[in-house]
């Protein structure tokens, strides 16, 4: 009987463990495709023609990056703004134009390869590794300009900030307005969709965040190996000691949720140089359209505090 009982046992046990490595191809796979078909389509705007010295930047490549500097005499330090995913370098004053008169030099960057800058790109909205490293290099042309480097970074480009200030140890400080994890993009998607697509449904509505945990850090993986690039995993970099970081967020932005917003702030808080401030009726990239007045203060205050 206890034998019978044994046998029962371990044949359930291996229905069970090979019905979950087949869910885990099955759905890493759903999951990695429904990311990399996503097009990324935006509305182009017309900002008018932009203050700043158009220049070009080469990296050790020859490669060119195309750039607006606008010089300020007896600066503070310089500022280096990293559009949002669509945009170009000549929308940074719609961001950050208080920052001359806040006594700061601004360096505007294409820091997106022209083959992934396209709204016609399924790539065009994730931050890719490529792209941290031509920040990078305009990092190393600031220098020369002045010891005093703060990044400036919106939404994708909030990314690409953040990556870029571990790899070098003149960024003072980073501003970010959107900040997103990819991989909480894709516990989002997980938790939105998995009672509906995953049959059976073992869980009802709600999915235990391990399993969510396990099926986004797998999507997020395939994804690097089926698009052949390596992404930013914001979240590594908000756990480890980071240079002070403003973290602005809308309070309705329907891109970097409410939940979405806290968990950054969770796992960025052992750093303690973490500042999130949220505005009011904002959505996605809307806060400064929405409070210029008080977005153009908490930079001031922020930037206030640089040595």
């Amino acid at each position: 009987m206890i034998r019978a009982a044994f046998l029962a046992f371990g044949i359930l046990l291996f229905i069970l463990s090979g019905y979950f490595i087949f869910s885990i191809f099955k759905y890493t796979r759903m999951i990695g495709n429904i990311f990399l078909s996503l097009v990324y389509k935006i509305e182009p705007e017309n900002p008018s023609q932009p203050r700043g010295e158009r220049l070009t930047i080469l990296d050790s490549s020859d490669h060119e990056i195309e750039a607006l500097f606008f010089e300020r005499k007896n600066a503070r330090g310089i500022v280096i703004f990293c559009h949002e995913s669509g945009a170009t370098k000549d929308s940074w004053e719609k961001y950050a134009a208080c920052l001359p008169e806040l006594g700061w030099q601004v360096l505007s960057v294409d820091y997106s390869s022209p083959s992934v800058e396209s709204a016609q790109n399924s790539l065009a909205q994730w931050p890719l590794a490529e792209e941290v490293e031509r920040l990078c290099v305009a990092i190393r042309w600031s220098k020369r300009v002045s010891p005093c480097v703060v990044l400036f970074g919106v939404s994708k480009g909030a990314d690409i900030a953040l990556a870029a200030s571990e790899k070098d140890a003149s960024v003072k400080a980073i501003i970010t307005d959107g900040l997103f994890s990819m991989k909480e993009v894709f516990r989002d998607y997980i938790r939105k969709w998995a009672p509906v697509l995953v049959k059976p449904n073992f869980f009802g509505e709600k999915y235990p965040w391990w399993i969510v945990d396990l099926f986004a850090r797998l999507g997020f993986k395939r994804c690097q190996t089926e698009a052949r690039k390596s992404f930013v995993d914001v979240e590594y970099f908000l756990r480890r000691p980071h240079p002070p970081l403003l973290m602005i967020h809308g309070e309705e932005d329907d891109y970097v949720s409410v939940t979405h917003q806290h968990y950054l702030e969770k796992i960025s808080r052992k750093t303690k140089s973490t500042r999130p401030w949220v505005v009011p009726k904002a959505r996605h990239n809307q806060a400064v359209l929405l409070a210029r007045s008080d977005y153009e203060k908490k930079i001031s205050e922020f930037l206030g505090e640089i040595r």
